[in-house]
């Protein structure tokens, strides 16, 4: 299986680059690939909520518009680890 599945690694300089972000999503959509953002902190404290992000997104199909908003929260519970 061929997942197109795109994890980006952001940090906080991502807050201000959203139409960047929103451009290279778009472009990478029009090549058949899904994008999920991930913050870099989330990747250093809570890896498990982070393999769960990219699981759900790798079993779901998000809506057109989530990758534009940033990235994605962690798993209910994972926020408070």
């Amino acid at each position: 299986m061929d997942a197109r599945l795109v994890v980006e690694v952001d940090g906080s300089q991502h807050i201000e680059d959203v139409a960047y972000d929103d451009d290279r999503t778009a472009f990478l959509a029009t090549k058949g690939y899904r994008v999920i953002r991930v913050w870099n902190n989330d990747v250093m404290q809570r890896m498990d909520g982070v393999l769960a992000a990219i699981l759900d997104g790798l079993t779901c199909v998000p809506s057109p518009s989530h990758a534009s908003h940033g990235p994605l929260p962690l798993p209910v519970g994972e926020r408070d680890k």
